[in-house]
């Protein structure tokens, strides 16, 4: 069993327009990850959202985020 302390954090950077697909996209692979956009990117033009999710699914992570970039630019924060 995993604890709290081997959560794995990305943050990501998307432009508010993509912002709504990230959010569709993780969310349609419950489970997961858990994530939260940044406040201090709410009034802005992109949205800097956290990824949280256990090492055991890094692997996943790394390919949905790489799905993703095919469509639109994501900066790591």
């Amino acid at each position: 069993m995993e604890n709290t302390q081997d959560i794995e954090v990305k943050v990501i950077r998307v432009s508010k327009e993509d912002s709504s697909f990230v959010y569709f996209t993780l969310e349609s692979n419950e489970g997961i990850a858990f994530y939260s956009t940044l406040r201090e990117s709410l009034n802005q033009l992109y949205r800097d959202i956290e990824i949280n999710y256990s090492p055991s699914v890094k692997n996943q992570i790394n390919n949905i985020l790489e799905q993703l970039e095919l469509r639109f630019p994501i900066s790591y924060l």
